[in-house]
């Protein structure tokens, strides 16, 4: 890799900075940064129009919603049919090595978000200097290490690379150009959104030495993006609201502005108070509710209480939800909360508000739209974009979330995987999306669609049943940094296409946004339809695409004997609707099970599906006598913080005999108390 720095102007950033130079805004290094932990300058339209955009790898059949292709999903795995990028520059050489442009912009702007899931070949990048390349050298280094590459310095994990997205101003004052050198045949997955600005907007260049000036600065704000930042000296109000009941939390008259909204929903069953609880809130004497939405879906984590830390919304264990969104008021604001759970709901709320200036033509409210679609046949054949916001007016999106309820039966990712399909988003004049991705993983920033529970400051996973990606899934994203204005309309839409056909799914999402007054949006009135008993349909694991060629028994089915410790327990996640827990009681204790095999078997896998919670505790395994290796491990951890899942580990390649074979797992924590749950057992026919 080359980072190849001019003798005049290092340029490193090129940043955003409301300064002024000769009466007109100006970029700058500072404030592009402050932006990125700034939320009350979302609440405006910007000083300077800016339109954000995505270059990506899509697939480049997809033309129009109304010609073949639409839904194509060849969009950078290697070898599609037509090459992922905006223009062939040089053919393929002998090698395979071709050149092609990624993006060629010529006006004023700024990288912001750069995404991969892996990404083959090399880059050069190009900032106004068409003489000399900003970086030329490897193409993944610069989209997971940029940041590093180009000031020198290493920052904590988890602020500007956030999984496999990277978040770090790079703005450009005449001309971005981005060109890829590989093979089209290796994988080349990739997303640069870019904010573009009006013509005449100035940006200044900044060096190196100019961000080692504001280093002070940039530690500061790493710091308000790794904290988590619960109410301080919280001043909770509480009531019970009964079901069927109706209560105004808050309200206030006059000019101001929400800052923080924090509630605690206390019930005999959280989840469906969290979903049956509809949060209202109204500005302005609006008679229609700005924000509307389940208590537990507005704050980016269900159904129930999945704990997690991020910019704009926190969960705590004990169920503490935060909103850290700016709301402004003109003349008044109120918060209902309207109870259609079958139980009494034990509110703690905490609503703080402070002085703003409402701007007229600038100043906007916040709105949140939630939606969901019951009963949906999620396919690979039969796919559809799902609106998650229609508006006509102006405003900035700054924020989504999925919630899914994935029922298939098949154990893996790659069989029961719900997110292949691509966010589309359609700003103003578009004609052709200015979004349009790779799969939703991407748009919520993983990738190689991750059963992992995450958070970080701009998006995260705090739910994921599992194993792979059935069951409940909840996905979020906030856009700080990368709002997407609009200044007469937007649609947005996301497609549901699955790996497989799962009937009886269930897919909500909900945007968040600010607006001025007299924007039209699709607003639908939440109904009792929307917020039905969650289901949880009894699954039982199935052979097909990544689980296929396999056959599964019950773990209890094949114990070699039942201790007193080993009991089978019940539960809505569980395959069969229950798995075998085992709660050794001391370090060193071991459960058998047998396992017949009509045949030898050489170099092949035996898997287990088991629980991930709180009390896990920690296993290794023997085959026959030997030690074997678990997910390349020694010994598996079954410990996750504030959540149970289910998840698959693997042993390495090992030989079975014909006839009786013996599974022994060992207990090897210290801690009493810890349980391990095997839910079933993967055999390869």
């Amino acid at each position: 890799m080359r980072l190849l720095i001019r003798n005049a102007v290092s340029l490193v950033f090129i940043v955003y900075c409301v300064q002024s130079v000769a009466g007109q805004e100006k970029v700058t290094l500072m404030s592009l940064f402050d932006e990125m932990v700034n939320m009350e300058r979302l609440t405006t339209l910007p000083e300077n129009n800016y339109k954000s955009i995505q270059f990506s790898s899509y697939d480049r059949r997809s033309t129009s919603p109304y010609e073949e292709g639409w839904f194509a999903n060849s969009d950078g795995f290697g070898r599609e049919p037509i090459p992922n990028f905006e223009k062939v520059l040089r053919e393929p050489d002998e090698n395979g090595t071709g050149v092609y442009l990624i993006c060629d912009v010529k006006q004023p702007g700024a990288i912001l978000r750069l995404w991969t899931a892996n990404f083959s070949g090399d880059l050069r990048v190009y900032l106004d200097d068409m003489d000399t390349p900003f970086y030329d050298g490897k193409a993944d280094d610069f989209f997971w290490k940029m940041p590093e590459i180009l000031t020198g310095r290493d920052f904590p994990a988890g602020i500007f690379r956030q999984f496999d997205a990277v978040y770090f101003p790079v703005p450009f004052s005449e001309r971005l150009r981005i060109e890829w050198i590989g093979n089209l045949n290796e994988v080349h997955f990739y997303h640069v959104q870019l904010r573009v600005y009006d013509e005449g907007v100035r940006v200044e260049p900044f060096s190196r030495e100019a961000f080692e000036r504001i280093a002070g600065e940039i530690d500061g704000i790493i710091s308000v993006l790794e904290g988590g930042r619960l109410p301080a000296n919280p001043d909770y109000s509480e009531s019970i609201l009964p079901p069927g009941g109706n209560k105004v939390i808050w309200q206030e008259e006059g000019m101001g502005a929400i800052d923080l909204l924090s509630i605690r929903a206390v019930a005999s069953d959280p989840e469906e108070a969290l979903r049956k609880t509809i949060l209202n809130i109204f500005f302005d004497d609006s008679s229609t509710p700005h924000v509307q939405a389940p208590l537990g879906d507005f704050f980016g984590a269900a159904p129930g209480v999945n704990p997690f830390v991020s910019h704009a919304f926190e969960v705590d264990a004990d169920g503490t939800m935060t909103s850290r969104f700016i709301m402004p008021y003109r003349q008044s604001a109120r918060i209902e909360i309207i109870n259609h759970s079958s139980g009494d709901i034990n509110l703690l709320t905490d609503v703080r508000s402070r002085a703003y200036r409402w701007d007229e033509g600038r100043s906007m409210h916040f709105r949140a739209r939630w939606r969901i679609s019951h009963d949906v046949i999620a396919s690979d054949t039969e796919i559809s974009d799902y609106p998650y916001l229609l508006a006509i007016g102006q405003g900035r999106v700054v924020g989504a979330a999925t919630y899914v309820y994935n029922p298939s039966n098949v154990p893996t990712s790659w069989g029961n995987w719900w997110g292949e399909g691509d966010e589309k988003i359609f700003v103003d004049d578009d004609t052709f999306p200015s979004f349009f991705g790779t799969g939703s993983e991407d748009y919520y920033n993983y990738s190689w669609s991750s059963a992992d529970v995450f958070f970080f400051p701009y998006c995260g996973q705090p739910r994921n049943d599992g194993p792979g990606n059935r069951g409940y899934v909840a996905n979020f994203r906030w856009h700080v940094l990368d709002d997407i204005p609009f200044y007469r309309n937007i649609a947005f839409y996301m497609e549901l296409l699955h790996h497989g056909v799962v009937p009886r799914s269930s897919y909500g999402r909900i945007v968040y946004y600010y607006a001025l007054p007299g924007t039209i949006d699709d607003f639908q009135q939440i109904s009792m339809d929307d917020i039905r008993d969650l289901p949880y349909y009894s699954w039982t694991p199935e052979p097909f695409k990544g689980s296929a060629g396999n056959r599964f028994v019950n773990a209890e089915d094949h114990l070699a004997e039942k201790g007193k410790n080993v009991s089978v327990s019940k539960g809505r996640l569980w395959s069969g609707g229950q798995i075998m827990m085992w709660e050794p009681e001391k370090k060193g204790e071991r459960i058998r099970f047998i396992i017949n095999s009509d045949a030898e078997k050489e170099n092949t896998r035996i898997g287990f599906t088991m629980a991930k919670m709180p009390e896990g505790g920690t296993v290794s395994l023997l085959l026959n006598g030997e030690r074997v290796r678990l997910s390349g491990r020694e010994a598996v951890s079954l410990y996750q913080s504030h959540h149970t899942i289910l998840d698959n580990f693997t042993t390495e390649p090992v030989n079975l005999r014909e006839g009786v074979n013996e599974i022994i797992f060992e207990s090897v924590h210290e801690d009493s108390g810890k349980k391990i749950g095997i839910d079933f057992i993967w055999l390869r026919e």
